[in-house]
């Protein structure tokens, strides 16, 4: 689960690290009240789960009164990279002198939670590690003996930082960011930028951090801001029915039903591979049955750009006639028809198999292989 930035920079203000003062704003008709202390020139940011608001418009100066009025009623409700704003922040700008990157995430291949860090803060981190990978520090926390001193002196090694202060506030901001990074089952807490004040004092002006979905039951404030998030009706149907929808691309045509995160990934890069993109995706999970498959196709035909889905099934707790069920079943109700091409492998494949041949359904094709139905999901659109 993905945080807002303001409920990021609450988390950071809960354990202890430095954020601008600010407020949220959730309508226009807030302004006067929540604003009243505001210092100018301060800083509109658009409250979207989306990277790159700022160069779209989405995070503004404003140098009095009047400007903060209209930029925060021009951009509430608003559009920003394909996202709704139902919400706005409110800032003093911070006098800064330096700004860095820094975040905590888990490295996969030592499998272990990793700082990333880097003196080129401010600016899209990708970039950085595109043109000058060099400037970003990896440094990798044994979970045993958690954040220590001799980490952080590593990456300001590396990265060129000698100032005695700067150091020992970043020691408080790794110690307090890796702390909100075990306790709260963050994916990721990220600072960019991290900015440094004339006083050699550290403020976190902004805000990432991401939940593991599957411990969001354990935090009761990101219970309730999980219940305030606007879902997408087919993820938010999916996940009724508990079955992970993913939305994947805007051009996509493609609907995509496998079992496994892995053979629904190795079916939108086999559609990438031969010309396609894919609309949507779902993962059935283990132990599918008919009514589940009835319902993976019926919801992913809900999505208006899916033209052909692809269903590709490895039956182990899975069984392949259940499958094959559950697949004509749904295009029996589905109208209008939308073209199935299907690949079984697994227990009861010949079963399966042989229930969707008997049938004699112009609509679902039967492929050998992913290649194969690829390419048959590609032309029968």
């Amino acid at each position: 689960m993905k945080l807002f930035e303001y409920q990021g920079k609450c988390l950071f203000s809960n354990y202890g690290l430095r954020v601008p003062e600010g407020e949220v704003l959730f309508s226009a008709d807030e302004i006067e009240e929540k604003t009243e202390g505001i210092k100018f020139p301060a800083m509109v940011k658009a409250q979207i789960l989306a990277g790159g608001r700022g160069k779209a418009g989405g995070v503004v100066r404003v140098n009095n009164a009047e400007q903060l009025n209209d930029q925060v009623a021009g951009m509430l409700g608003r559009e920003i990279k394909g996202k709704t704003v139902d919400a706005v922040l409110i800032e003093q700008m911070v006098d800064f002198i330096d700004e860095y990157y820094i975040s905590i995430t888990m490295d996969v291949r030592s499998r272990m939670p990793m700082i990333m860090f880097s003196a080129c803060g401010g600016v899209d981190i990708e970039q950085v590690a595109a043109s000058n990978p060099e400037k970003i520090v990896r440094v990798i926390i044994d979970p045993l003996i958690g954040a220590q001193s001799f980490h952080v002196e590593k990456m300001c090694t590396i990265s060129g930082i000698t100032d005695k202060n700067i150091k020992r506030y970043l020691m408080d901001v790794v110690s307090k960011l890796y702390k909100l990074y075990i306790e709260y089952d963050a994916m990721v807490v990220e600072i960019n930028p991290l900015m440094i004040l004339s006083d050699h004092t550290i403020i976190a002006a902004d805000a990432k951090v991401e939940i593991d979905d599957s411990a969001v039951a354990r935090h009761n404030d990101i219970k309730e801001w999980k219940a305030m998030l606007k879902m997408d009706p087919l993820v938010k149907e999916g996940s009724e029915a508990h079955l992970l929808y993913i939305d994947v691309d805007s051009e996509g045509n493609v609907g995509v039903i496998s079992n496994g995160s892995g053979m629904v990934m190795t079916c939108v890069d086999w559609i990438a591979h031969v010309g396609g993109k894919v609309a949507c995706g779902l993962d059935l999970g283990g132990g599918a049955t008919s009514d589940r498959v009835a319902k993976a196709v019926e919801l992913v035909a809900k999505n208006k750009r899916v033209k052909t889905i692809l269903i590709s099934i490895f039956g182990g707790i899975t069984r392949c006639n259940e499958i094959s069920e559950g697949i004509l079943r749904a295009t029996a109700e589905m109208k209008p028809a939308i073209p199935i091409v299907v690949k079984l492998d697994g227990t009861n494949k010949e079963e399966g198999m042989a229930i969707l041949t008997n049938a004699n359904n112009k609509d679902v094709r039967i492929a050998k292989d992913i290649k194969e139905a690829a390419l048959k999901a590609m032309l029968l659109q």
